[in-house]
């Protein structure tokens, strides 16, 4: 049965079409021909990815304020290394009370830098060190940090630290022995705190790494579902070309044919 000038123009719509999607995939990179269950997937996995990433900064920006804490207590550790120091010194029976007056100074000096660095020591305002004292009873909120895609995956870091008064006295050298005790016993506090932060980053670190697995392992089942099968869409583009150069030497014949037709007629 010949083929009429309506048909050569749908097959004409039809190639073109496949030529475009073709065509399309190829420079794209991105499959056009996802079938709409895939596409329910694809989906899925897109927003796991997303959650994923998301997940990622929230456990960084966690590591990152327990780095702060972690930083202060350095610094408190130095401070509370100089009083250590000064106690020692004090304890020397050959110095004067007026000499002992001036070891106290520079003591109450670095106690005041330890009472600085503490309060500073905040992120996005949030402590993320609090030094729990007879002087400061009150203790700050833990922060929970989400670390994964759904509301369970949560690492708590507690910021509140007991420590002894930092109220230090070297006035005698009985009292600048006690100063030593109190710094040393502070000191230990401090270390315990920051073994418990580097657990904490530890635990941080491992979110983090296994959230980019995830992303990597899912990102490479999207790719299977989303990315272009080139050796079809190659095959597609030709036969889609062969088409449309088939359907316009068809439609050139019967346009031909049907002027014949008429000049006859004439």
């Amino acid at each position: 049965m010949p083929i009429g000038i309506y048909s050569a123009q749908t097959g004409m719509v039809q190639a073109q079409r496949t030529f475009e999607k073709a065509a399309e995939s190829i420079a794209s990179g991105i499959n056009s021909y996802v079938n709409p269950a895939d596409k329910y997937v694809a989906t899925g996995l897109d927003t796991t990815i997303r959650s994923a990433k998301k997940a990622i900064e929230n456990a960084q920006t966690g590591y990152n304020f327990t780095a702060v804490a972690d930083s202060a207590l350095g610094n408190v550790s130095e401070s509370l290394q100089r009083i250590r120091e000064l106690s020692i010194q004090a304890s020397n029976g050959i110095y004067s009370d007026s000499q002992r007056a001036v070891i106290q100074q520079e003591i109450n000096q670095n106690v005041e830098q330890i009472k600085q660095t503490l309060g500073q020591s905040t992120f996005n305002g949030k402590p993320t060190i609090n030094a729990v004292t007879p002087e400061n009873p009150n203790p700050a909120p833990v922060t929970d940090f989400m670390v994964g895609t759904d509301s369970t995956s949560i690492i708590s870091y507690d910021p509140n630290i007991a420590l002894d008064s930092l109220n230090f006295d070297v006035s005698t050298p009985e009292a600048a022995a006690a100063s030593l005790a109190q710094a040393d016993s502070m000191l230990s506090d401090i270390g315990s705190k920051r073994g418990e932060i580097g657990a904490v980053q530890s635990s941080l670190e491992g979110a983090i790494n296994q959230q980019m697995t995830n992303i990597m392992s899912t990102t490479a089942s999207l790719s299977d579902i989303q990315d272009t099968d080139y050796i079809s869409a190659i095959t597609d583009l030709k036969k889609a070309q062969f088409s449309m150069e088939l359907m316009a030497k068809v439609m050139k014949t019967v346009m031909n044919s049907e002027r014949y037709v008429l000049d006859l007629l004439q």
